[in-house]
């Protein structure tokens, strides 16, 4: 006699605990990509999701943060420096990667967000603290063991702000100002030139 098999039904209800963080990160970025950041609010990621606001705000206090923390989640794979690699090749092969998040859908996100800090105080300081200086940091590090393995000279923390500022400026002036789009080949001789100098 065939034993009939017993098919699993799908039942509605709230997502598991494990895939409340990648849906919520996904849903917020699909409408930060739609409607911009004044375009939604946390109802709407409530509504699209069904995860419950207290879990939403117990994981991310407000509306600002879980919009960097969507960019940063998304983006990060392309942000780290290359393991193993000598400083100017690690520096210049995660800047072209950057270049092409820029270049590519993220960037008109990124972009967006940064705008619109300029007139909200609290996305301007969950830029600066979930996302700008974080990344500072990082690049910091990365600066500190290229002195200490005697790649470059030794420099202060406040020119190797500089030399930051430098470096990276050239991407979000395009990404912002869109004069030119922030594409790496056409900057990369200029950039090469420069780390140059930071070698005598």
């Amino acid at each position: 006699m065939a034993v009939k098999k017993k098919v699993a039904q799908k039942t509605a209800g709230r997502p598991r605990s494990e895939d409340l963080e990648p849906l919520v990160l996904k849903t917020t970025y699909e409408m930060l990509a739609k409607k911009g950041y004044h375009g939604f609010s946390i109802d709407d990621i409530v509504s699209e999701t069904g995860v419950a606001k207290t879990t939403i705000y117990r994981r991310w206090p407000n509306k600002a943060h879980l919009a960097m923390s969507t960019v940063t989640h998304m983006i990060s794979p392309y942000l780290e420096f290359p393991k193993e690699v000598a400083f100017e090749k690690a520096l210049l092969d995660q800047m072209e990667a950057l270049s092409g998040v820029f270049s590519g859908k993220f960037g008109r996100v990124i972009s967006t967000l940064i705008g619109a800090g300029q007139q909200d105080g609290e996305l301007s300081e969950s830029i600066l603290e979930n996302y700008l200086l974080p990344r500072r940091q990082a690049a910091k590090q990365f600066f500190y063991h290229a002195i200490n393995t005697k790649q470059i000279q030794p420099l202060s923390d406040g020119e190797i702000d500089v030399c930051m500022d430098i470096l990276y400026g050239t991407l979000y002036f395009r990404l912002l100002l869109k004069h030119e789009k922030p594409q790496f080949h056409d900057l990369r001789p200029g950039l090469e030139r420069y780390l140059r100098t930071l070698k005598k």
